[in-house]
């Protein structure tokens, strides 16, 4: 008997692209289980859901699905700016949200996938569809520190809270920050590797024997101003990725737009090690390619410290300040850390995006 195909609503944060990168690994569970259909509301260019699910059937829908907090650059944000935002969000009284609900209602999905972003949960909640909510934090947890510095944060914090509680089912991708009474908690999520490290490296042509480091702000552009650093390190290739117009190579420097013919996870898997800004999608997709992360970690973002305490504790890592990683500092540290990967293991655990699509499946199936 043919599996019965599915359709899916998906609200997908744009608090950078590893929120996305989760929601496209789940995605892909859920068809390998019953082919199906997804519309997917988000901020995130259409060409990152395009090449990451090119043999799905999606239909892309742009649209704001929360605020997150307001970038000024990689690791700053704007707090003020940020309040603001939210407190018009969550009026859900403008053409967004009517749009969404519009769409939705036309698609008639069984279930709404909502990845942090609360427009979800209110779409289903409006509609009555039942709606699953996948997290490793959730912004009125993320915002409520913050209400000391801004009181419309108290505001915002509480309207989201009972936001929140809006799910049918609440599935938590580890590692998470706050631990839920009613939430089920899965593996971390991560994308498969679609092309070998061999395959990368030929691409890159970068030799098996040099060291391959990439250096990444997860998805935001980021200036690096420490390039003559990088060519006096022959020995070692340098990946950086950013906001370029093309890819090119200059000596041993390789730069890639954030728009490539290559997979994230494809890069990781290639290189010896990952330096940046460490986000969910960074952490979780270096861990499962047992790649060494030289990573920054955000002072004044909440979700750091469980992201510090997980690659601590499962995968080879060590940390710098913004200082060092903006300096160039951490060129001292490279070679030894490219060293580890031959010692690291990937995780011999299951998918986390395996477990959602049982856990959803099963919800649809009663």
């Amino acid at each position: 008997m043919a599996k019965r195909s599915h359709t899916y609503a998906y609200f997908v944060t744009s608090h950078g692209f590893g929120h996305g990168t989760r929601a496209c690994a789940v995605i892909h569970a859920l068809n390998q289980r019953n082919r199906s259909r997804f519309m997917i509301f988000s901020s995130l260019p259409d060409w990152f859901w395009s090449e990451n699910l090119s043999e799905i059937e999606h239909q892309c829908i742009h649209a704001e699905t929360d605020i997150g907090l307001i970038q000024k650059s990689p690791f700053h944000h704007d707090l003020d700016l940020t309040a603001k935002a939210w407190m018009n969000f969550i009026s859900f009284s403008n053409e967004n949200f009517d749009r969404c609900l519009h769409r939705v209602n036309q698609f008639e999905p069984e279930c709404i996938l909502c990845d942090i972003s609360p427009l979800g949960l209110w779409v289903g909640q409006r509609l009555g569809i039942p709606s699953i909510l996948i997290e490793n934090f959730t912004w009125d947890w993320m915002l409520e520190i913050y209400a000391e510095k801004n009181p419309l944060f108290h505001t915002i914090s509480q309207q989201l809270f009972d936001l929140y509680q809006r799910f049918d089912l609440r599935l938590q991708a580890t590692p998470f920050c706050q631990k839920s009474e009613y939430g089920i908690t899965v593996n971390p999520i991560y994308r498969h590797q679609v092309e070998t490290e061999s395959e990368i490296r030929k691409q890159l042509q970068v030799p098996a024997s040099t060291p391959l480091i990439m250096r990444t702000t997860g998805g935001i552009g980021h200036q690096y101003e420490f390039l003559d650093a990088l060519y006096g390190h022959s020995d070692q290739n340098f990946l950086l990725t950013g906001n370029y117009k093309s890819i090119r190579c200059e000596e041993n420097v390789i730069f890639l737009p954030m728009r490539n013919p290559f997979h994230f996870q494809d890069l990781v898997c290639a290189s010896d090690a990952v330096i940046g800004k460490v986000g969910y999608g960074t952490l979780v997709e270096s861990w499962a390619s047992g790649t060494p992360l030289l990573g920054v970690y955000r002072k004044d973002f909440r979700e750091s410290f469980k992201l510090r305490e997980f690659s601590k504790k499962n995968m080879r890592s060590e940390e710098m300040t913004l200082k060092e990683f903006e300096s160039g500092y951490w060129l001292n540290k490279t070679q030894d850390l490219a060293n580890q990967k031959i010692f690291s293991s990937k995780p011999k655990i299951e998918n986390g995006s395996l477990q959602v699509a049982r856990e959803v499946n099963s919800l649809l199936d009663k």
